[in-house]
């Protein structure tokens, strides 16, 4: 692990740079991980720049490298500032080169402007929202308690409309699980056709699951074995992430022989706060707090180089135990190869600690998803 601890051997392995324009998000959805959420502060172009500059400077870049501008709710700030933080970005990498940006957002606040923004820039879009009515509302409201489907739905609807290529993330509960049919036929009656499904994690501030209760893997089981039935009945057939994921990494030349996935390995993604905070490894670690590991901030923008993070005693420490904990997932676990050690912030979410192994969103996200997949995919070639 030591040997890895230089500017050179890090280059070109950072394929998201995460950029966090505002903690402030002007929705209340109550599975939500993030803290600070009521803070207004705007991150400053200068920061933009600098969290550029970065990357750039020391050659972190990955050759799929993206810029995604995640937060709180990215929409809170205006078209405008984004205008300017894509030139400030452009005027910062190698010559030639191209920056990618997308964006994760609730669609609530979309309008022309932004579709006229996303389509000058090319921006690739996410929408949350979680299928019809009587699941989204249930968790994803506003602060004064109402339902923000409607308008999350007219959002969704005008990217369409506009010719926004978008996808959706779908968090699914508890009160998911009986309903696989019903979120499937949503998703094809609204003209989405890639999407993603979160399960609803103990992570953050968030300190409890609807699924984390006896049954969950079996019931967990049943609802992703009918989302890809139902998903292939739709014509065209709809994208499932999940699916599509667990494909590409047995089709990957290296499967069997890698050892870390991009929330284990450093500089894989990189974090920045408003203020120019950084961080690595899982980028929901931004924002929490630890006795073991202060606020897991690893340098600070724009004084911070690569050189200045491998040698910050918080990275060190942070490093030395996320890799113990890897380690002891390929020891033990037979999906290791699929899932590379899993998320570092699920385990300290659940267990405490980075030194932990199997997690509640280990078992759904990677275990069942792998069993599914492998299943489905057998099935579908003897059809």
């Amino acid at each position: 692990m030591e040997q890895f601890l230089t500017p050179e051997n890090v280059a070109g392995v950072t394929r998201l740079l995460i950029l966090q324009p505002t903690a402030f998000c002007n929705v209340d959805c109550d599975y939500c991980y993030l803290p600070n959420r009521r803070d207004r502060r705007i991150m400053s172009h200068d920061t933009v720049a600098a969290a550029a500059r970065f990357v750039f400077e020391s050659g972190l870049q990955a050759a799929d490298f993206t810029v995604v501008w995640h937060a709180g709710e990215p929409l809170v700030v205006q078209p405008d500032w984004y205008q300017e933080a894509f030139v400030r970005i452009a005027a910062e990498a190698p010559h030639g080169r191209a920056v990618p940006h997308a964006i994760q957002t609730n669609g609530m606040l979309i309008n022309e402007r932004w579709c006229e923004l996303f389509l000058a820039h090319d921006v690739r879009v996410g929408v949350s929202i979680d299928g019809p009515a009587f699941l989204h509302d249930a968790r994803r409201r506003s602060r004064s308690g109402e339902g923000t489907h409607a308008k999350a739905l007219k959002g969704l609807r005008m990217l369409k409309a506009s010719g926004v290529a978008a996808h959706v993330i779908c968090v699914i509960t508890n009160a998911s699980l009986p309903h696989a049919r019903e979120l499937i036929a949503f998703f094809r009656e609204e003209g989405v056709v890639n999407i993603g499904f979160n399960i609803e994690e103990v992570e953050g501030v968030n300190l409890r699951s609807s699924l984390a209760r006896p049954g969950v893997v079996s019931d967990f089981h049943t609802f992703f074995e009918a989302v890809l039935v139902e998903a292939d009945r739709t014509i065209p057939p709809l994208h499932i992430r999940e699916y599509r994921n667990a494909l590409a990494m047995l089709r990957h030349p290296g499967f069997g022989n890698l050892t870390a996935n991009s929330q284990n390995m450093p500089f894989a993604m990189l974090t920045v706060g408003v203020n120019g905070e950084l961080f690595t490894f899982s980028p929901e670690l931004a924002g929490l707090r630890s006795e073991a590991y202060a606020d897991f901030v690893v340098g600070r923008l724009p004084a911070a180089t690569a050189r200045s993070v491998l040698s910050d005693p918080v990275f060190r420490k942070l490093w030395r135990d996320i890799w113990s904990g890897t380690s002891m997932c390929r020891a033990k676990c037979g999906y290791f190869d699929m899932c590379l050690g899993g998320a570092p912030v699920n385990k300290l979410s659940e267990c405490g600690t980075f030194l932990a192994t199997e997690t509640l969103a280990c078992k759904l996200a990677q275990q069942v998803i792998a069993e599914v997949s492998l299943r489905h995919l057998e099935q579908s070639m003897t059809e």
